[in-house]
């Protein structure tokens, strides 16, 4: 309603709009063709002629991000106010054998580069996206500096980042959250990223523009931007891909369309895959197949008034879940998963401000059946979202910031025979504040958020539960600093406070868990969890090099943790575990570089680490994955032109020392190193091209079980898997 209100008041197409266009070339003054520029804020989007020239027409005025990027550049972003008047913006891009990320948009209130990203940040985009292409978001970015992937088989892959997972790593698209009932182990994040654009990853709290659940941090999925064809003919475009994997007989493929004519824009996907049982160097998995096919579909307009979207994605999921053959050797039970998500987005100007409005819907199904072949459901779990957000990108000044009022209804209702937490609604009203500036070789950063949540609880018999109501309160903050002791070094510092309200089940349970193989007992008295987190590094980005090594500390209060009674439950023989509070302290490090000997060759490596200790009871904290290291190297032929790149060959590896500090009820499989190559050709074909891409995951067939996998105390992880994959775009 509020949407079709404002729509209802907007001007018509009289508005002050103007038009963006400029020069781009080199240092030596070369004009460069194929230069991708967008319009951030906009998702206007356009591309250099012969000459190096760009326009884009018919913007509101306002005040944006401008992105250009062009492969063996170093990107660049510019800052610029359109006003009634046309403006003209030349740009000098310098030569880079290094890949650098275009742009991060998750971590600030405006757009920056990987370089001046004012919270420690990852980017994984283009052709490392595509090679790093798994069923499950955990295994897609679990190489990227900081990530590991808390595994159950192939089907789930939960994201760890510095050791936090579940509900203290908050997964978003498109900067909406995603609410897929993270607390249980068994519970994965669904979210599609095959036709994803980037992935972005910040490392370390981000409450002030998250709220709940991003004490750990942040990875947000984000698809491409809606095209326009205000400065071009109408056109379809699309996207064809097919890949198959030999380890589990698994196909997968992926249609994309998009088009636009004049200001109206659209585009649609579908996505799919299936496997077979997991197939490891000594045996196969019984009951651990996969299979998920959805899709999405988004249509905007854009005109001097600003732009409207309306969006949606659906998935679907089928997971059979594996367990110990000594204990359950025939088992076939499964989860079906449906997910269901709506989104509109209305952006208008104010004057050389820009008022976001963005409302969502969301609905998570869960469904968990004792045996293959079964209808009837042993435990449900459904979970309905309604989203609302107001943010004002402002510009002050040398300052540039939101202002912004967030709203939140979420409604939980379970069925089937089993029970694990009460039927619920909780309302949560968030305000935030976040600005942002740039004094010459200073950026300078902070915001404010302040989060009131109301959890309303209905009364169950089987749980033990009286109706009841809960009430949370938060306050989160961040500072940040860069410092450019030069062009291409940056001295980076963060200081954060982030939160996290307890979950229904850390606060509810009452009952066995199959999931964790466990009684649970759940605290209705727990508080919320605060965190202060530190953050230093050092950024360098300067012709054939680049690398960030960094530290941080962070420092848990309230942490919530299941502990041990010693008792056992009579009816199920699993130990009774009582959820409680202390402190815990997290730190570690991360380092990751790239350096390019000769422009076909392409090296790199990285290390991470970190060291996590509950320090109320004196001992470490569960499932912190060890100390890593990355390596590989890459040859690449030389380029026929701006879009299209020759073949390649990749070789690289992963070393996983075995972890030592353990919680007492965990276990710690030796460590391993594991050996991974790729090849690959793309062929132009007039204006379509054609990618032919080949990649073995565990070239060796070693036999390892990652520290991660809840499978490790009695399989190991799987073995050779050949994938091959061609990717048309026409």
């Amino acid at each position: 309603m509020p949407l079709l209100l404002l729509m209802c008041l907007m001007p018509g197409e009289t508005g002050r709009m103007g038009a963006l266009s400029g020069t781009v070339t080199d240092s030596g003054g070369t004009q460069l063709h194929y230069v991708h520029i967008e319009v951030v804020e906009m998702h206007r989007h356009a591309e250099t002629d012969a000459q190096g020239r760009y326009t884009l027409s018919g913007l509101p005025s306002g005040s944006y991000s401008v992105s250009f990027a062009l492969v063996g550049y170093r990107p660049v972003v510019r800052r610029v106010t359109i006003g009634a008047a046309d403006l003209t913006l030349d740009v000098v891009m310098a030569r880079s054998i290094i890949e650098i990320p275009t742009l991060q948009v998750s971590a600030s209130a405006v757009a920056t580069t990987a370089l001046t990203s004012p919270q420690p940040l990852s980017v994984l985009d283009g052709e490392a996206l595509a090679a790093a292409q798994r069923p499950t978001l955990g295994e897609t970015v679990e190489l990227q500096p900081g990530l590991r992937n808390f595994s159950t088989g192939s089907g789930i892959g939960k994201p760890v980042i510095r050791g936090l997972s579940s509900n203290r790593v908050l997964v978003a698209s498109d900067g909406l959250r995603l609410e897929s009932q993270q607390w249980g182990d068994e519970h994965g994040p669904q979210v599609e990223t095959a036709d994803a654009e980037r992935i972005e990853v910040i490392r370390g709290p981000a409450s002030v523009l998250y709220g709940s659940d991003a004490i750990g941090g942040v990875i947000n999925v984000v698809r491409r931007p809606l095209p326009d064809a205000m400065d071009r003919s109408p056109f379809v475009s699309g996207l064809l891909t097919g890949g198959y994997g030999t380890n589990r007989e698994a196909p997968e493929g992926l249609l994309a369309l998009e088009g636009a004519s004049g200001a109206f824009g659209f585009r649609g996907s579908l996505a799919g895959r299936r496997s077979d049982d997991i197939k490891t160097p000594i045996r196969t998995l019984n009951n651990s197949g996969y299979s998920s096919w959805g899709g999405s579909a988004a249509a905007g307009v854009r005109g001097s008034w600003g732009s409207f979207a309306l969006d949606y994605a659906g998935r679907k999921e089928r997971v059979e879940i594996h367990e110990d053959p000594a204990e359950e050797p025939d088992f076939t039970g499964f989860q079906r998963i449906a997910d269901d998500r709506v989104r509109g987005e209305l952006d208008v100007p104010v004057g050389s401000n820009r008022l976001e409005i963005t409302t969502s819907w969301a609905r998570n199904n869960r469904r968990e059946f004792e045996e293959g072949g079964s209808d009837e459901v042993a435990l449900g779990l459904r979970s309905k979202d309604l989203n609302g957000e107001v943010r004002l990108h402002h510009t002050i000044g040398d300052w540039a910031g939101i202002v912004g009022v967030a709203g939140k209804r979420n409604t939980f209702e379970k069925y089937g025979e089993e029970s694990l937490i009460p039927n619920s609604d909780a309302t949560n009203l968030g305000v935030l504040l976040f600005e942002q500036r740039e004094a010459g070789q200073w950026l300078l950063s902070f915001g404010l958020r302040y989060d009131h949540r109301r959890l309303e609880v209905e009364d169950d018999a089987d749980l033990a539960v009286a109706a009841q109501t809960r009430s949370y309160n938060s306050v989160a903050g961040n500072l940040g600093l860069l410092y450019r002791v030069s062009e291409p070094v940056a001295l980076v510092l963060n200081v954060g406070r982030g939160y996290r309200a307890p979950s229904s089940f850390e606060l509810f349970a009452n009952g066995v868990h199959e999931g964790t193989v466990r009684f649970e007992r759940g605290d209705p008295t727990l508080t919320n969890e605060t965190s202060i987190n530190g953050d230093l590094a050092l950024r360098v980005q300067h012709g054939s090099i680049r690398f960030e090594v960094g530290g941080f500390v962070n420092r848990i209060s309230d942490y919530i943790f299941p502990d041990p009674t010693g008792l056992t439950d009579p009816e199920s023989g699993f130990d009774i575990f009582q959820y409680t509070q202390g402190d815990a302290t997290l730190a570690g490090f991360e380092a990751a570089g790239d350096y390019h000997p000769a422009e076909q060759w392409h090296l790199r490596a990285g290390a991470d680490w970190v060291r996590g200790q509950n320090t109320s009871l004196g001992q470490p904290l569960p499932f912190i994955p060890p100390f890593r290291v990355t390596y590989g190297v890459r040859w690449e032929g030389g380029e026929s032109d701006g879009r299209v790149h020759s073949p390649y060959v990749d070789v690289g590896g992963e070393t996983n020392v075995e972890q030592k500090r353990l919680d007492p009820e965990d276990f710690a499989p030796p460590g391993y190193t594991l050996v991974n190559a790729g090849a690959g050709v793309a062929f132009g074909l007039s204006n379509q091209i054609l990618h032919v891409d080949l990649a073995v995951r565990n070239l060796f067939d070693q036999e390892y079980a990652n520290f991660l996998s809840r499978y490790k105390t009695y399989a190991p992880d799987p073995g050779r898997n050949v994938t091959l994959r061609l990717t048309w775009q026409f």
